[in-house]
């Protein structure tokens, strides 16, 4: 009654679970794992893997942003640095429909990469602002997008945001909540992209120097299949 396939590959890198079905669906859906060790989860690593398959150029080889763009960036720099994301910092990068950048902070187990898109939506100009898991969650995305032979503007048509209702920020340990000391093992993520939209979630699995967390990313674009995608970070 259904097909699957199995593919398995090392850590930081390949593919290592692929499964297509299309018996029950519409359209098929696609299952992939990725695993990656959090001390290569840099904010420089992943800027560079989304100038690679999402075709951003840095702001001195492309258009520079414009001044409500400069203005959203500005606040989004103050959310940054109030959380203490302040080392790393690239550059600025832009794709065809956004600007992005990254930097970030070193928590207990490693680092965590903190984000900010640019985000056009009816004429408004804001910023969405992911940290680790989420960011972790659109790199892996990426190299399975890339993979699957979608050009760099499909990739950042499917992953990219252009409308949020809360910015992610979580933390390896789970969600945070402002002003007090408590967190929980689990955080949730969701925005609209160009084709679709890209919802996560992130589960801490096992705490500390040795552990893991698991992002969950569905990635929904039209006209393909749905990517349902698991990373494992190791904290290590």
């Amino acid at each position: 009654m259904s097909r699957r396939k199995f593919t398995r590959a090392g850590i930081l890198g390949g593919v290592s679970f692929a499964a297509t079905s299309g018996i029950f669906f519409p359209k098929p859906s696609e299952a992939f794992i990725l695993g990656f060790l959090l001390r290569a989860l840099t904010s420089r690593n992943i800027f560079g893997g989304l100038i690679r398959y999402a075709a951003g150029r840095f702001r001195n080889g492309a258009i520079g942003p414009t001044q409500d763009e400069l203005l959203a960036i500005q606040l989004a720099e103050r959310d940054f640095i109030e959380r203490r994301f302040t080392r790393d910092k690239t550059e600025l990068a832009r794709v065809p429909r956004s600007v992005f950048w990254g930097q970030q902070r070193q928590d207990a187990w490693g680092p965590n990469a903190g984000f900010g898109f640019v985000q056009k939506y009816q004429d408004t100009i804001t910023t969405a602002k992911f940290t680790g898991p989420t960011m972790a969650g659109i790199y892996a995305a990426s190299q399975i997008l890339s993979n699957q032979k979608l050009s760099p503007s499909e990739v950042q048509e499917a992953l990219f945001p252009v409308r949020t209702q809360v910015d992610s920020w979580c933390t390896w340990e789970g969600d945070s909540f402002p002003g007090t000391m408590t967190s929980r093992n689990v955080c949730y993520a969701s925005y609209r992209t160009v084709l679709g939209e890209v919802t996560m979630r992130y589960d801490l699995i096992q705490p500390g120097i040795g552990g893991r967390g698991n992002v969950q990313v569905t990635v929904v674009a039209a006209g393909q299949p749905r990517r349902d995608i698991i990373v494992e970070v190791k904290f290590s």
